[in-house]
């Protein structure tokens, strides 16, 4: 059995080992720095996060106020008459609906009852 390749050469076990710690010490070191790059873009993304979510809660007030405006303009100048006209025009769209789905209606017996005549 050929054991040659057991026997020491250029390269000895020690320097096996060491070698390979250099090489894990490498690895370790590159992915040391790739967490660290992280962490300051994350660093840097954090107050465009903390102004983002301010401003949000910003519009957020504001809607609520502009709803509570919108609330006292309608009790303030909402008056009867204003509830009468929009009683009006209601009703009188529902007579143009009646009315047209009426002539509707009728032209539609209308050209059945002319075409069972014509059969």
């Amino acid at each position: 059995m050929d054991t040659s390749f057991l026997a020491p050469g250029p390269i000895t076990w020690a320097g096996l080992v060491a070698c390979m710690l250099a090489v894990v010490a490498i690895v370790k070191g590159i992915d040391w720095l790739q967490a660290r790059s992280k962490a300051g873009a994350t660093a840097a993304v954090s107050p465009l996060t903390i102004d983002m979510a301010a401003v949000k809660i910003e519009v957020s007030s504001v809607k609520d106020q502009l709803n509570a405006f919108k609330i006292e303009v309608a009790r303030t100048y909402v008056t009867g008459d204003v509830i009468t006209r929009l009683e009006r025009r209601i009703d009188e769209m529902m007579l143009s609906v009646r009315d047209e789905m009426r002539e509707t209606r009728e032209q539609m017996l209308k050209a059945l009852m002319n075409r069972r005549s014509g059969d």
